[in-house]
């Protein structure tokens, strides 16, 4: 049997990713090959630039296939939050009499929950088990081989936008890859940057990227809540380019070296040297500005959160990833005093990819490697594409 190049396919907010790879030792990453290329990336539900679409990824796709000399026979395309929802159903079971549960019956509650097939606008990509309850009350993530009269399931299904499935399919189509399917970004993510512990308690994932940022609560292996916006750090670049009247790759610059640990002085400068010219500015305005927009992006996830109709403890942290703000030093300390919660930075533990901006892909590479391993994995079930 031919061996299968598994590759993923991350959209991030200014640029896509390719990375083919395999399970390594110890629960690591064999990675073949990896391409990344800028491109306009999307906001407010769009893609900008459509019609380049095609030829970014056809390079990227192509660059990855050569780094890794391999051609890629399974692609898994990651579906942003911003072209994503999450919908929780519950469903039972009643046997009549006591019963083991079987892969059967997981299957059949899963089915009776799903229905969503007569949807116009989306398809489902990802559906997962927040818990299952037996008839004595007890809930659990895998109820197989338990003994129960009735088995009544808690269910997260990540459904895609019909429209995105079409166009990135259709981009890729002349690539003639036997095997494309599509799954969630953010599940993929949550899955593999928190713990099952934290999962099983309630956790919550912002992923803060460059133009765009998404919200996720998250209980045992399914989105109970997900909402995204367009805000993201690229916006902080924009307001000090626009504010301070510097090229947006000066204003980029100052963003990556502002630190929010303690309030500057006003006589404090900061200088950047950029194609040859120096500019130099007072280190409070910068600070101020990238302020009042992590203030703002602070705000925008409450609100997200707020609309969130399961249950949460209070207590609970916000994880944060992605690579639009997480670098910023004092982002944790800030964040916590405008949100009212603990905010901590969750990164892969990957050698030499250890960066939050890394998350999404990597997390593909792990849900696509742990789906495609598996003979009928009923924790994360992934859909053929349909569109």
């Amino acid at each position: 049997m031919p061996k299968k190049n598994i590759a993923v396919l991350d959209f991030g907010t200014n640029h896509v990713s390719v990375l083919i790879g395999d399970r390594g030792v110890n629960g690591t990453f064999d990675v073949r090959g990896f391409a990344q290329s800028s491109y306009a990336g999307f906001l407010n539900g769009e893609i900008l630039e459509p019609e380049a679409l095609s030829s970014v990824l056809s390079q990227t796709i192509q660059q990855a296939e050569q780094n890794a000399r391999v051609k890629i026979t399974h692609l898994y395309v990651g579906v942003p939050a911003e072209f994503s929802i999450a919908e929780v159903r519950v469903q039972t079971l009643d046997f009549g009499k006591k019963k083991r549960v079987t892969e059967r019956d997981i299957e059949e509650v899963f089915a009776k929950a799903d229905e969503f097939n007569s949807s116009p606008t989306h398809l489902v990509i990802n559906r997962s088990p927040i818990y299952y309850e037996l008839d004595n009350g007890e809930r659990l993530i895998d109820p197989k081989g338990r003994m129960t009269t009735t088995f009544t399931a808690t269910l997260s299904f990540v459904l895609s936008e019909r429209n995105f499935v079409g166009t990135i399919s259709q981009a890729i189509s002349a690539l003639d890859i036997p095997v494309v399917e599509f799954i969630s970004q953010v599940l993929a993510e949550a899955m593999f940057l928190l713990e099952p512990e934290q999962r099983d308690r309630c956790a919550i994932l912002v992923d803060c990227g460059y133009l765009t940022t998404s919200v996720a609560v998250v209980v045992g292996d399914g989105i109970v809540h997900l909402r995204s916006f367009s805000l993201g750090g690229g916006m902080i670049t924009a307001d000090i380019a626009e504010m301070l009247e510097v090229p947006f790759e000066v204003a980029e610059i100052m963003k990556q070296n502002i630190a929010l640990t303690g309030k500057p002085s006003e006589n404090e400068k900061m200088s950047v040297n950029y194609n040859g010219q120096t500019y130099q500015f007072e280190t409070l305005a910068v600070y101020e500005i990238t302020l009042r927009k992590i203030r703002q992006i602070s705000q925008m996830i409450s609100r997200s959160l707020e609309t969130c109709e399961y249950e949460r403890p209070d207590y609970i942290p916000i994880n944060l990833t992605g690579g639009g703000i997480s670098y910023i030093k004092g982002i944790c300390e800030t964040m916590r005093e405008f949100l009212g919660k603990e905010v901590k930075v969750v990164e892969p533990e990957v050698p030499q990819m250890s960066e939050p901006t890394n998350s999404a892909v990597l997390g593909l590479l792990d849900l696509a490697l742990r789906q495609n391993h598996a003979n009928l994995s009923f924790f994360i079930k992934i859909f053929k594409k349909q569109f």
